[in-house]
């Protein structure tokens, strides 16, 4: 029981936590007037460490006052939360940008704690529970979804997980001071790191979508976005891979490329590409399988675009699963322009 009623007294507080502790204590004026000082992104991390923040105990606000050079002492408990930031907010920002904030965080999660733990991701989940001890690790597998804790526990190892499954087996209930620091602690060095890392997981998103939807659409897509979010688009289209970046790989690594490609993708990919890309690829191959691959690709007659672009991007795919393997080497696609 020490174990667990020792979370809260060692939890370490991120930055924003600190800062939205100190916004609460001073209130909606006098926060609201500070926060105008700020830039958007720290405005928002600030609003979801507030909103995300519950109520938070006097000897803990009297700890981050100190940091702050200041004696809050007297101050008492503070309470976080979505109303109280939206207070803070409405002091200086118009009301559709409040809500645009707000909904932005309140999205993020579904205000179940195990639930939301439940639709992590598996590496991200895992990565935290590898620093707990054992029995705590089987507290938290025995309230997530089954469907999660079967993505976890292997990623646990197998001598772990059966000491893991033998805990859950014999777990008491425990005291609910116990699961309240459990949960406080996931709260905090999880969810709140998750809801960081939400930005990048969906700009990794955006890239997969690219990598896939027709040219023609990306760039009028890009037109669109390089008006409205041109640092963004840049930050994703650096990101991209797609089939014609093939030809910057090496000549070794695209043969592993071709050999893997399943069924007629090879030619039928090749057959809709641009010349001098088609070029590089059979100007890699032996003599005798590039004549092979020609005569395919001649048999094949007209194709439609649509199959030559799911072609193409199963290659993308297998160059992306190769290289994520270790097996490849993808060269970074950097816009940048070259100057000698």
């Amino acid at each position: 029981m020490n174990q667990f009623a020792s979370f809260r007294r060692a939890k370490r507080l991120t930055g924003p936590e600190k800062s939205a502790i100190l916004f609460l204590c001073l209130g909606e004026e006098r926060g609201s007037a500070l926060m105008q000082q700020l830039e958007t992104g720290e405005i928002s991390k600030i609003t979801r460490a507030i909103s995300a923040m519950g109520e938070v105990q006097a000897e803990i606000v009297e700890e981050v006052m100190r940091e702050f050079g200041q004696k809050f002492s007297g101050y008492g408990g503070i309470t976080g939360s979505v109303e109280t930031a939206r207070g803070l907010l409405k002091g200086f920002l118009p009301e559709d940008r409040v809500e645009e904030i707000l909904k932005e965080i309140e999205g993020s999660n579904t205000g179940d704690l195990w639930k939301d733990l439940s639709l992590l991701d598996e590496k991200m989940l895992a990565d935290h529970l590898r620093k707990e001890h054992n029995q705590t690790v089987a507290v938290i597998l025995s309230k997530i979804t089954p469907d999660a804790v079967a993505k976890v526990l292997p990623l646990l190892g197998e001598e772990r997980s059966v000491d893991l499954v033998e805990r859950m087996v014999g777990m008491e209930e425990l005291p609910s001071d116990a699961i309240r620091a459990i949960e406080d602690s996931l709260r905090h060095d999880v969810l709140a790191k998750a809801g960081h890392d939400a930005e990048a997981e969906a700009e990794k998103q955006l890239v997969k979508v690219f990598n896939k939807i027709d040219g023609k659409l990306f760039d009028s897509l890009s037109r669109g976005l390089e008006e409205k979010i041109p640092e963004k688009l840049r930050s994703i289209k650096q990101k991209m891979f797609v089939f014609d970046d093939l030809v910057k790989i090496q000549a070794s690594a695209l043969a592993k490329v071709m050999r893997e490609v399943t069924g007629n993708n090879l030619p039928l990919a090749l057959r809709g590409a641009e010349k001098d890309v088609r070029e590089h690829f059979l100007n890699s191959m032996p003599a005798r399988s590039r004549d092979m691959l020609v005569d395919e690709m001649k048999a094949m007659g007209p194709v439609k675009s649509r199959d030559v672009k799911a072609a193409q991007s199963e290659m993308v795919e297998v160059a992306l699963k190769m290289a994520e393997a270790g097996e490849i080497e993808l060269p970074d696609n950097d816009d940048e322009d070259m100057i000698d």
